[in-house]
């Protein structure tokens, strides 16, 4: 019987070393891996204390359920099976008297180097830093606890009412940045650290006393977490390398931990190292949002870590490519954990809820391919791993984009893997953001976040996908006098007046009358839905400070502001 050839190619994992295919394999087990990164919680034991922020997923619809069951001052399933399942965690004597953003960088340090174990997933990985999965208590003295509250609550019925009554979905939600992992594998944190200490002290003494002096010392004490967890991973390291079952992993082992004791405190000097510092980096991030993977990108990794897949593979030959693969390799493993989270709910490699989106290829600033070595040979991981869902690449093409590029994401496209998206419009994207106010000179430098959506890479704290407006509404309320449609009104009032009157559409003479009213009901709606995300962009820099992500995060230092509360130099909202 002649076997008959395939009409289709499928993508399928292929030429991947024993190191790289195990890690694969394994990641696959899903809930039979007798490790997992699941969500572990963890509380001040305060009887006030609020461990799942549910703002988070607002944007979500199918969470609201979850979210509200029994009325509006329910916690909902997720918030108390959270709360109920937090391990206390043991607070400094001091801890109460501190600001809210100290008290919530020293919670985070506690956890993440004292709680959270540190733990080297197996002999074939070559990355430290395993369990990033947190819901962190928000650390809230009682008085803050109740004005959340307070303000939580309102901004509950405001957005499940605008969103049941057909307007969209929004909420200020985490994720959806590209911090600086540049300046971390460039400069590394202690670069950071100096520059928090500086900033801080050139503040006057009210200064000090007040919020930019709370932002900046939390800030300081951020900046040496990476460091001081690296160093918990290289203890680890040494003492796995005892138990090395060759003495090659030994010296792997070895290598690790001193990579581990010189990133991502100090500038990386190997492509090894300058892996190893973005993953740890990246983690913490993720942690310390208590919000694994959505959106939190990496940005344009071929530029960043150029220079020393050069020196080290191309130049002076200290490593092969093809371990250089392996590195990358368990990269990739480590993204993919971040669906642990949700283990227990579906099987790995179905659910692409999350996105920590790789930017490769793409123009310089006067229009020149930016395509190297690096970028061939990340595109050579992500097709051997594939089927795989992190880190989800996207390739920037432009009119001087090189025929090997084209040629090898066609033929990766052609086997139906998904992979990579395509941004074959370079020129228009970067057109597109210095509409919105990006400096041309800097816009060339853009990435993807997401769902693709183009931000600036260490300087950006836009909204991208925030705000998700049904423009049909503006239509309902044009035809309805600016009023819900019966059947729609189940959380207005019958005959409530919710936009403009612009007239009774059966005594509309001509198109024109239409077109003025249908106008006015979107400009409503901007105003409208702008007024409803406010509120729950004004409760996340309020009360979440994020002093760890702020320290990367270009503006924010200088500024002594939060990431989430101004600090960054662009701040969009879409």
């Amino acid at each position: 019987m002649s076997k008959t050839e395939p009409k289709y190619q499928i993508a399928e994992p292929h030429d991947l070393s024993p190191r790289s295919k195990w890690l694969r394999d394994y990641y696959f087990l899903g809930s039979k891996r007798e490790w997992a990164n699941e969500f572990m919680p963890f509380t001040t034991g305060t009887d006030w204390d609020i461990v799942w922020f549910e703002g988070d997923y607002y944007i979500v619809p199918e969470v609201h359920f979850y979210i509200q069951i029994l009325g509006k001052n329910d916690n909902g399933v997720l918030a108390s099976s959270m709360r109920s399942m937090a391990i206390p965690v043991k607070l400094p004597d001091n801890f109460w008297e501190l600001s809210l953003p100290e008290r919530r960088i020293k919670f985070f340090e506690e956890v993440m180097l004292n709680y959270i174990p540190q733990e080297i997933i197996s002999e074939n990985d070559l990355i430290a830093g395993g369990r990033f999965n947190t819901q962190l208590s928000k650390c809230f003295n009682e008085t803050e606890a109740k004005e959340y509250w307070k303000k939580n609550i309102r901004d509950r019925e405001e957005t499940f009412k605008y969103h049941k009554s057909g307007f969209g979905n929004l909420g200020a939600t985490a994720g959806h940045i590209i911090p600086d992992y540049e300046g971390v594998v460039k400069k590394g944190f202690k670069h950071f650290h100096e520059k928090a200490k500086e900033t801080y002290a050139l503040l006057t003494e009210e200064e000090k006393e007040g919020t930019k002096g709370q932002e900046l010392r939390s800030m300081i004490n951020a900046t040496e977490i990476p460091r001081k967890l690296a160093a918990k991973y290289a203890e680890e390291c040494r003492r796995l390398k005892k138990e090395a079952s060759t003495s090659e992993r030994a010296e792997e082992l070895e290598q690790m931990a001193k990579n581990l004791e010189h990133v991502p405190w100090e500038p990386a000097e190997t492509f090894w190292q300058g892996v190893q510092a973005i993953w740890l980096t990246h983690m913490l991030v993720m942690a310390e949002e208590s919000y694994p993977g959505a959106g939190l990108s990496f940005g344009r990794t071929d530029q960043h870590l150029w220079d020393l897949y050069k020196k080290d593979i191309l130049e002076e030959k200290n490593i092969t490519k093809e371990f250089a693969k392996d590195i990358l390799g368990s990269f990739w493993f480590h993204c993919n954990t971040a669906y642990d989270a949700m283990i227990r709910l579906g099987k790995q490699g179905i659910t692409s809820g999350f996105g920590q989106l790789m930017t490769l290829s793409g123009c310089g600033p006067n229009g020149e391919d930016l395509t190297n070595e690096l970028t061939f040979t990340i595109l050579e991981v992500i097709d051997q791993w594939h089927p795989i869902l992190e880190p989800k690449p996207n390739v920037r093409l432009h009119r001087n984009s090189p025929e090997k590029l084209l040629d090898i994401i066609v033929d990766m496209i052609a086997r139906s893997q998904g992979a990579p998206f395509l941004i074959n419009f370079d020129e228009r994207s970067i057109a597109g953001m210095v509409t919105e106010g990006i400096p041309r000179e800097d816009a060339w430098d853009y990435a993807c976040v997401g769902c693709l959506e183009n931000t600036m890479q260490g300087n950006d704290r836009s909204g991208t996908v925030n705000i998700n407006m049904n423009l049909t509404k503006s239509i309902e309320l044009t035809l309805w006098n600016g009023k819900n449609m019966p059947g729609n009104d189940i959380e207005t009032k019958p005959g409530e007046q919710v936009g403009p009157e612009t007239g009774d559409p059966e005594e509309f003479k001509t198109w024109e009358e239409f077109w003025n009213a249908w106008k006015k009901q979107v400009q409503f709606m901007v105003n409208y839905t702008a007024e409803v995300y406010n509120l729950t962009e004004e409760v996340r820099g309020e009360y979440l400070p994020t002093p760890y992500l702020s320290t990367f995060v270009h503006n924010c230092i200088e500024k002594g502001l939060d990431v989430r509360n101004g600090g960054p130099v662009h701040r969009f909202v879409t």
